[in-house]
């Protein structure tokens, strides 16, 4: 489990390690997140690699960073390294176990809520068509109706799944109640972490969280492309089967080999084991690479101390934009670093922001998303503020 450290960094050098912040009073980590001059260094590392020395022996060069990379997020959401595997992308690795779980999910039905990713409930909506029975719960006040959760969860519920921190407004589910609620029905839980690892703390097993998924490209700080699946010890080749297959395989006859073992098959293989068998091929090891960097970044800082470092400009946030006329549809108390306001005028309060090289992000729209990360400060903030009066 990742240890916090007991100092709080010092966020004006933090500031110092991402070049994005002296180009623009950059708000949009929810989107993409920029790299550290850290993550930098080890791809132009990488590059030079590519360049110069690539070729056999390959293998030993780049397969430690890939092992390091998944024995760090092991850490932090408290997971087993047994239990983490390398996925390109937040939605296909999420299809990819539902696709495993063909079987379980026959003849019950899904929960899901609206404040999930638009992505993923495009998936259950198709997978609807063909016959699956899928309930997407409406937010109540733009968080999780746990009342109305409660009533679409039933004996039939294969599976609950939820967005640990929801991309609409940042809001963070209630997890643990919604595991109690799924276990207890006889349910599994997924939980789609892509906007809260790295940005807040996550304990899969204090939490309940069966399955997970998530890119690197937000607030891990890394590149698209490259992630992580969580599978519970367990639930691996039972109740989620692999449905992409990647190994190889021995010929046992001449010419392939001089002496043929006649107690073995004319074509034989291993099946692969443990996480490994949701893997498809190499990972992107641009995305190792970078992920190894942000993820040992991440932990010197502590989870704890960036949330709290962010909590300091979401506050003020909360406090500041009502005032010019920006209501909010976040929870003043929420424990995530992403907060959206209703802007009276989209257009306008892009347009300003952008004249006053602030990035922001205008979503379903009219709702104004704002992230501060590690390396924003108060000037950012005062910048804001001045473009939108």
């Amino acid at each position: 489990m990742n240890t916090e450290p007991t100092m709080r960094p010092d966020f004006d050098a933090v500031r110092a390690d991402f070049p994005r912040a002296r180009t623009a009073a950059y708000f949009d980590n929810a989107s993409s997140h920029p790299l550290s001059v850290h993550s930098t260094a080890a791809l132009h590392r990488y590059v030079e690699w590519l360049s110069h020395d690539v070729g056999e022996p390959w293998w030993p060069n780049w397969a430690g960073t890939r092992d390091d990379s998944k024995a760090l997020f092991a850490r932090l959401i408290n997971a087993d390294p047994g239990e983490i595997a390398h996925g390109r992308s937040t939605v296909e690795t999420e299809s990819n176990l539902l696709n495993g779980m063909t079987d379980h999910l026959a003849g019950g039905n899904i929960v899901t809520c609206d404040l999930s990713f638009s992505a993923n409930l495009y998936n259950y909506k198709m997978r609807e068509r063909d016959g699956l029975d899928v309930r997407i719960v409406p937010h109540r006040d733009w968080q999780i109706d746990m009342a109305a959760m409660e009533q679409a969860i039933d004996a039939n519920t294969r599976l609950v799944s939820i967005a640990l921190v929801s991309n609409v407004n940042g809001f963070v589910a209630d997890i643990a109640s919604l595991s109690d609620l799924a276990h207890a029905r006889g349910a599994y839980l997924y939980a789609d972490i892509m906007q809260a690892a790295g940005a807040v703390p996550i304990d899969v097993r204090a939490s309940g969280i069966d399955m997970a998924a998530c890119s690197t490209f937000k607030w891990l700080m890394g590149v698209k492309g490259f992630g992580y699946v969580y599978v519970r010890a367990d639930l691996q080749g039972t109740v989620v089967a692999p449905t992409q297959h990647a190994g190889g395989v021995s010929f046992n006859y001449e010419p392939w080999i001089d002496d043929p073992d006649a107690t073995r098959p004319a074509v034989d293989f291993r099946p692969t084991e443990g996480p490994g068998r949701y893997e498809v091929s190499y990972p992107s090891y641009e995305g190792a690479v970078c992920a190894q960097q942000s993820l040992q970044y991440i932990e010197r800082l502590g989870v704890a101390n960036i949330r709290a470092h962010a909590r300091e400009l979401t506050d003020r946030l909360h406090d500041e934009l009502p005032r010019l006329g920006y209501d909010s549809i976040t929870p003043r108390d929420n424990d995530s670093p992403i907060l959206s306001f209703v802007s009276p005028d989209p257009g306008q309060t892009v347009s300003r922001c952008q004249e006053a090289g602030v990035h922001v992000a205008m979503r379903f729209g009219n709702k104004l998303r704002l992230a501060p990360s590690v390396y924003n400060n108060h000037e950012d903030v005062d910048q804001l503020l001045s473009a939108l009066t």
